[in-house]
């Protein structure tokens, strides 16, 4: 086959790639299957074609993704090490996850054009009106009965409903060369994300939206940017008045069940969702006090959380086998090598973006996906405070091939619609 006939055709992989990654993950069962299949077409292309290979070890030294590629090897190697020095019964765990996150860089070999963008901004929609179906599907709501989407876990599917909604929404209000239909349907994928994260009951999905607080910042001039923080204080008054106001309210955010915890826990009882996580957070801290380098090993926490109760280091609580922190996770299962190299992951591709932010001057379109990049991996690293995201195949994988294909999005110059 010719050369060219293989970049085209990787090329318009790549645009159904920007699309399925969103918009069939919330769509196709099960949730791992879109970035798996993803992930594998595109490392065999890289086996297959020698320009491929080549440009695939070139990311790793004259590319401008290179910090990136730097990081989610270095988190897959990592990853390896620590299994190596942890495993019990010679039996080795291999980091899978770890991996898919470097196979995820072969898509930066990939080229791509300005049709990938729309493609991208499909799959956004798709995900939007999906999420809302899946919401609404689970209706009515409650503690028992929560929105999971394909994913089968709600805060999962909370935590990505929330993320689409950032990213429609930002789009939305900042994108310059899209037409107003398209501009509607993106916010109408934005409130589809938003019904999908109340409707998980997921009360940290609502942490994504401190990312909206910057786009004040990124875009002051523009007029949709003002009337947009109007509607975010008579949103905020608004929600304010009904939780105030409504008991019922309370009780179908969670809230009520949030301050119950909490006097729970000042009562000596940890035996509720809050408490467990104060629990969990403190058994992470002491076991990285006690193991600051290498940690435990990713398997151990469960045991070690069920020692220290026993011997009383700990209040009683429910048993979890991680932390639910990014943070705690690193530092409780690998030590400070460990999160320096989550750290890694995180500040690396959001140097990234911000760079290409800031190159692209006052060109707004330029801007625009290095923005979304910058969303996403605050976003992250947000949601990663109460859940560990990085030891979870879904996450991990979705937030490796995102960084990705927006990376790939920043440097094509074309406006994403006529």
């Amino acid at each position: 086959m010719s050369s060219d006939w293989f970049e085209k055709a990787t090329s318009k992989a790549f645009a159904i790639t920007a699309f399925s990654i969103l918009g069939l993950l919330f769509v196709v069962r099960p949730t791992t299957l879109v970035p798996t299949l993803v992930l594998l077409a595109a490392s065999i292309a890289v086996l297959v074609h020698g320009g491929f290979r080549r440009r695939f070890f070139e990311v790793f030294t004259e590319s401008p993704y290179r910090w990136i590629a730097w990081a989610m090897l270095m988190w897959f190697g990592v990853a390896l090490f620590l299994e190596l020095i942890h495993q019990s019964e010679n039996k080795l765990h291999f980091p899978d996850n770890a991996l898919r996150m470097v196979m995820a860089l072969t898509l930066l070999v990939m080229a791509a054009n300005a049709g990938a963008k729309q493609w991208f901004l499909a799959g956004v929609f798709v995900a939007g009106i999906a999420a809302a179906y899946w919401s609404l599907r689970a209706w009515p709501w409650s503690t028992s009965f929560r929105a999971e989407g394909t994913t089968n876990n709600a805060i999962h599917f909370g935590n990505l409903s929330a993320i689409v909604m950032l990213l429609s929404l930002t789009v939305a209000l900042l994108g310059a060369h899209i037409s107003l239909n398209i501009r509607a349907l993106l916010l109408v994928a934005a409130a589809g994300g938003l019904v999908g994260a109340v409707g998980s009951l997921s009360r940290s999905s609502f942490i994504v939206l401190l990312c909206l607080l910057l786009l004040g910042f990124w875009a002051p001039n523009l007029r949709s940017i003002k009337w947009f923080n109007r509607g975010v204080v008579v949103l905020m008054a608004a929600i304010c008045m009904a939780v105030l106001m409504s008991s019922s309210v309370r009780d179908r955010l969670r809230i009520t069940e949030a301050l119950t915890d909490v006097q729970r826990i000042h009562e000596g009882d940890y035996v509720s969702s809050i408490g467990a996580r104060v629990a969990m957070w403190q058994t992470a801290w002491n076991i990285f006090k006690e193991n600051p380098i290498l940690g435990v090993g990713s398997g151990q926490f469960q045991p070690e959380i069920v020692r220290r109760i026993q011997a009383g280091e700990i209040p009683n609580t429910e048993i979890y086998n991680q932390p639910h922190s990014d943070i705690m996770h690193a530092l409780s299962s690998g030590g400070i090598l460990k999160l320096l190299s989550y750290l890694g992951i995180l500040v690396a591709p959001f140097v990234f973006f911000y760079r290409r932010y800031r190159d692209a001057g006052n060109d707004t379109e330029m801007q625009l996906m290095p923005i979304l990049g910058m969303q996403l991996v605050g976003a992250y690293f947000l949601t990663g405070l109460t859940n560990s995201n990085f030891d979870l195949q879904i996450y991990s994988t979705t937030y490796a091939v995102l960084v990705c294909v927006l990376a790939k999005l920043s440097v094509v110059s074309e406006a994403p619609t006529a």
